[in-house]
C-alpha cells in the first residue's frame, strides 16, 4: 500500500487530522501497520490500518 496522506479529514467534525508523532518514510508498509492521526479541531484520534492487499 502506498503511504497514506500526511493530512486526512476527520469523520466527526470535518477538520484536518495530522500524524500523531510517527509517520513512515517512503516505501511500502506492512499489512497491519497502524498509523495514528489526531484531529486539530476536535482532538479525536483516528487510526489508519494498512490493509492486506491479498485479501
Amino acid at each position: 500500500m502506498p503511504i497514506p496522506d500526511h493530512e486526512i479529514v476527520c469523520v466527526d467534525c470535518l477538520g484536518t487530522c495530522y500524524p500523531l508523532g510517527w509517520y513512515p518514510g517512503d516505501g511500502p508498509l506492512d499489512p497491519g501497520t497502524i498509523l495514528p492521526y489526531r484531529c486539530k479541531d476536535c482532538l479525536d484520534r483516528w487510526d489508519v490500518v494498512v490493509p492486506d492487499e491479498t485479501d
